[in-house]
């Protein structure tokens, strides 16, 4: 990569369809200060040589160190509800972008535990060796397999596959872009032999939210790919996502984004529609 560049490289992990939508890497010698909009996923990422930040929250009341300050330069975090505020003078990163249900079945830790936070995950073992394999291999597919056959093997050593293989009724994509490979899948949860409270407990656990508010925020997400790329008014854009009206339809996007759908549509957006560049 050349000096003043910014490049996003992303790989689609067919043997983790329903845990692992996409491993990425972003690679930026461009400082940057941007706020990525929640996407409901648990995203585990790699700090690879060169990358320095200067902040990174969620919510900066409940975590507060740099990833600067891990040793293994590695966290984990799940924007569900709020924004990630991120500022970096260099990047160069690996991202495992993961449903939900990869907390349990990939982290071991219910979802909940890990909604709107950043963390040291400290459950996954051999971090400083994958750390070191990324580092070394010369490739960029050769470091997203070796991500994907690290992600196989901590799925396998969970035991965590058939749990949460039985408590999906389907996978759908939600947004895919053929031209960039960048894919993003949503859950629909069967329901038919659980009590409402039960059913709630369980979406908890496994998505980290009730499944009501996972269906609004995947509307929301909806709602932000079609400001970006489809010539609507927003009129039209809430009337066919199903929003009783203009206003309800505010409010939801506000809610997870901070911003209205108009401030949004008039925001300079980053190199994928989630990213609002702030300087």
């Amino acid at each position: 990569m050349l000096e003043n560049e910014s490049e996003i490289s992303i790989y689609v992990p067919h043997a983790l369809a329903g845990f692992v939508d996409i491993i990425v890497q972003h690679q930026s010698q461009i400082p940057s200060h941007f706020r990525a909009l929640p996407n409901s996923k648990v995203e585990i990422m790699f700090l690879l040589e060169g990358s320095e930040f200067d902040h990174f929250y969620i919510d900066s009341d409940k975590s507060g160190f740099l990833p600067n300050d891990s040793d293994q330069y590695v966290m984990a975090f799940s924007s569900q509800t709020q924004p990630v505020d991120a500022k970096f003078k260099r990047l160069n990163a690996m991202l495992a972008v993961m449903n939900p249900i990869a907390a349990m079945a990939i982290l071991g830790v219910p979802a909940w535990e890990a909604k709107d936070i950043h963390f040291e995950p400290t459950t996954l073992d051999n971090l400083n060796g994958i750390q070191d394999s990324l580092n070394t291999l010369t490739t960029f597919q050769q470091r997203a397999r070796c991500l994907e056959n690290y992600l196989l093997q901590r799925l396998a050593a969970l035991g965590g596959y058939n749990r949460a293989l039985e408590k999906i009724r389907n996978l759908q994509t939600l947004y895919s872009d053929p031209h960039s490979a960048f894919n993003e899948t949503q859950l629909s949860f069967d329901h038919i032999f659980y009590s409402t409270s039960h059913f709630n407990r369980i979406c908890k656990d496994w998505l980290g939210v009730t499944y009501r508010e996972y269906e609004l925020h995947k509307r929301f997400r909806h709602a932000m790919y079609a400001i970006s790329h489809k010539n609507q008014s927003l009129s039209e854009i809430a009337f066919d996502l199903g929003f009783y009206d203009q206003a309800h339809f505010t409010r939801t996007f506000k809610r997870f984004a901070g911003m209205t759908p108009k401030e949004y549509q008039n925001s300079h957006k980053g190199v994928i529609p989630e990213f609002v560049m702030i300087e």
